[in-house]
């Protein structure tokens, strides 16, 4: 009976290790190869992350950079094309009567047109603006503004009455012009009565005032218009780093003076290579900068070259910087980085313009 007992038990045993046999589990070998292969997935999945990460910086500098460069050249080549615009008259840069008190003030100096400063100093002061980032280009550029009204009469030299569609206020600075002639001068009232305003044109009054009556007389062939000024520079933005200024002329309380407007960031550099026409053929004879111009009145265009940067560092693989190619009017890659160079996504944007009224 023990017996049996026995044998019975050692068949349950036997029974229990075959089943146990079935379900061994891993080994540690095992255990390690999956350990290893799970690592290398995760390597992969933190590979194939930040490869995209880096793509997508890239994609968004590159959609920076080309926002900020095109909208940039657009302004400013629109500005270059109108400078010297004085409505009938063929240029403001010869023959204008300029009754305002200190005429040759950059602001409102009518004579240049187009003019500019080269390699400016971050002390430096040009129409009230000071602080331009050292070593790029100051553009300033002048003409009537495109917004004009006819004049309805003239009876009196320090009166003129035109229509009101474009309203104008006292402090102005204005340009009239017709066929033959064009003058400048700072209003000094504004009477608005129904369809036309009389401006007051009188001596003294706030800056700068005007030193005399008008001399010329116009009548219902001419027009007016308000002094468009506009000055490019580079300076640092709100974010700290080099952007794109423009100022522009404005009445502040009847005050006139310059008004300054940030109009993209990251631009880094403004270089402008000036192209003249030397004996009135419209022909360009010589290129120059802006220090080497003895005689404004010969511009008949202008390259632009702008360099633009990336918000962000660490886009590119290696560091680089540009350096200003004068001959070419370019910004070309150099050979060594410089010190403060830094690995942004920078992109070059050029253009040359010409004066509407140097060659048309």
């Amino acid at each position: 009976m023990k017996k049996h007992k026995t044998n019975t038990h050692a068949r349950l045993l036997s029974g229990n290790t075959q089943r146990f046999k079935g379900i061994a589990g891993y080994t540690l070998i095992e255990l390690m190869i999956a350990m290893v292969l799970g690592l290398f997935l995760m390597v992969g999945v933190f590979q194939l992350n930040a490869s995209n990460k880096k793509t997508s910086r890239l994609q968004d500098s590159l959609t920076e950079t080309q926002k900020n460069g095109r909208f940039s050249i657009d302004t400013i080549s629109y500005a270059i094309k109108t400078a010297g615009y004085s409505g009938f008259y063929l240029d403001l840069s010869s023959g204008v009567e300029n009754i305002l008190n200190t005429p040759t003030d950059v602001s409102w100096d009518v004579s240049k047109p187009l003019s500019g400063y080269n390699n400016v100093n971050n002390a430096d002061t040009y129409g009230g603006v000071t602080g331009f980032v050292q070593g790029t280009d100051v553009l300033l550029l002048k003409g009537m503004s495109q917004k004009s009204v006819p004049v309805l009469s003239h009876a009196a030299q320090d009166t003129l009455v035109v229509a009101t569609d474009n309203a104008f206020a006292a402090g102005d600075i204005l340009v009239v012009s017709d066929l033959d002639q064009a003058s400048v001068f700072q209003v000094s009232t504004a009477a608005i009565a129904g369809s036309q305003t009389t401006l007051g044109i009188v001596t003294g009054g706030a800056t700068p005032g005007n030193m005399a009556n008008l001399a010329n007389n116009y009548n219902v062939q001419a027009e007016v218009g308000k002094l468009e000024t506009r000055m490019f520079y580079i300076k640092n933005g709100l974010n700290g780093r080099p952007s794109l200024f423009k100022t522009t002329l404005f009445n502040n309380s009847g005050v006139a003076q310059l008004q300054e407007i940030e109009l993209a960031s990251n631009i880094s550099n403004l270089q402008v290579v000036y192209s003249l026409d030397t004996n009135g053929d419209k022909v360009i004879d010589a290129k120059q900068n802006a220090a080497s111009i003895v005689d404004w009145n010969q511009v008949i265009g202008a390259t632009i070259a702008l360099l633009v940067e990336s918000n962000n560092d660490n886009v590119m693989p290696e560091k680089t910087s540009f350096s200003f190619d004068e001959a070419q009017a370019t910004f070309t890659r150099d050979a060594t980085a410089s010190a403060t160079a830094d690995r942004r996504l920078k992109r070059v944007f050029r253009a040359y313009i010409p004066l509407r009224n140097r060659v048309l």
